[in-house]
């Protein structure tokens, strides 16, 4: 009789870890109920901005971060490629300044305010992200969070070229006569057969980064035609640092606000310069 209730004890045992280990394997079974998730780890606390325009991201991070932001700057109002260019001209490159200067030279032209004063003093209007790389169409052609006032022989030296560091041999170098030595080269990224990149200015690297950093997150998910990660694949990690390194300024926080008085969509990574970190990835696929 002992032996019989040992086999018994034996075997119940047995019964009880095969349980115990299928309810490990399968995340629960009847024998304590199921196994709870994970607690939500993620903190992440948006910016106050007015009307709680980044409240959907709170206590997101990673993708779903990423996701939710683009929802929330997607619904921009789309304003056709003349309006957006008075608009630059009048006001938005402007500011409260009786001039504008134009990114890569860092000119500064009185008297801008149209189309057509623009031409007359050769400033028309740079696409950061290119138009070849689908911002052809709208609404990326007229989105004026990637629109700036530029040379106009600068901007043709940028052509399509993606952003970089010139180590090697330099193509053109441009004047700088407010800053010394804040100027814009293009060149070779290497030697003199490596890429050829265009080099702004150390004063609007940043600003350049989160321009382009808005554009793909804009962008990315709901691909526009001829939209292409070609340069950004080349610029990413970049950029990236550039925005760490210059940090945004009271001219870019005014700039950001007056491009959401037009449009009605605001760069995240301006308000929220956090998200480099809370993002840790900006997938190319």
């Amino acid at each position: 009789m002992h032996k019989l209730s040992s086999s018994r004890a034996a075997a119940r045992r047995v019964l009880l870890t095969a349980a115990l280990m299928l309810s490990a394997c399968s995340g629960g079974s009847d024998i304590g109920g199921p196994v709870p998730p994970p607690p939500n780890t993620c903190t992440t606390v948006p910016p106050v901005v007015a009307g709680g325009y980044y409240d959907a991201a709170r206590s997101r991070c990673g993708a779903a971060l990423l996701a939710t932001v683009h929802q929330i700057i997607r619904g921009q109002r789309v304003l056709d490629y003349t309006s957006a260019r008075d608009s630059l001209y009048l006001f938005i490159d402007r500011g409260n300044q009786p001039f504008i200067v134009d990114l890569y030279t860092g000119r500064a032209v009185p008297s801008v305010t149209t189309r057509a004063t623009a031409a007359a003093n050769s400033i028309n209007t740079e696409h950061v992200w290119p138009r070849s790389r689908g911002a052809e169409n709208e609404p990326g052609l007229s989105d004026l969070h990637h629109l700036f006032s530029s040379d106009e022989t600068a901007n043709s030296q940028r052509s399509n070229f993606p952003f970089g560091v010139v180590r090697g041999t330099v193509l053109w170098t441009s004047t700088s006569p407010q800053t010394p030595g804040d100027v814009s080269r293009l060149g070779y990224s290497n030697g003199n057969s490596g890429q050829i990149v265009f080099e702004p200015r150390p004063s609007k690297r940043g600003d350049i980064a989160r321009a382009l950093l808005y554009f793909y997150t804009r962008y990315n998910t709901q691909r526009p035609s001829g939209y292409s990660v070609a340069n950004f694949a080349f610029e990413r990690d970049l950029i990236i640092a550039w925005a760490r390194e210059d940090a945004p300024d009271a001219w870019e926080r005014a700039r950001n606000d007056a491009v959401q008085r037009a449009q009605g969509n605001r760069n995240p990574y301006i308000d929220w310069p956090e998200l480099l970190t809370l993002i840790p990835e900006f997938p190319l696929n």
